[in-house]
């Protein structure tokens, strides 16, 4: 089973780079690339929720393993935090805050 994972795992971080290397992205293909980094992300953070929930897997690591295991994941989750930020800010000031209260408001506009 674990096996199976860190294979599809090392074959999604191929796609990724692959993905990433292509000539002459235009906008479209870098939201595409966005999407399936995303996805990938989705799965693994649904995999790491699975072990940390399970006190039968947990238990198996020592303290020293855990540390360091949080420290990597808060670090991660902070630069993650922190660019969500940077992004965001941006987006509002191009004007996503205003597209973001009409769809609260039940204005839909889809392309």
């Amino acid at each position: 089973m674990h096996q199976n994972w860190i294979q599809r795992s090392q074959n999604t971080l191929k796609q990724i780079r692959q993905l990433m290397e292509g000539p002459d992205q235009d906008r479209l293909e870098l939201v595409r690339v966005m999407r399936f980094a995303f996805g990938a992300l989705g799965q693994s953070l649904a995999g790491w929720m699975q072990w940390v929930n399970s006190p039968e897997i947990m238990s198996n690591f020592t303290r020293e393993e855990l540390e360091e295991m949080a420290k990597t994941v808060t670090g991660m989750v902070e630069q993650f935090i922190s660019y969500d930020i940077d992004v965001t800010d941006k987006g509002t000031r191009k004007g996503l805050a205003k597209q973001r209260a009409d769809d609260q408001q039940g204005v839909r506009f889809v392309i």
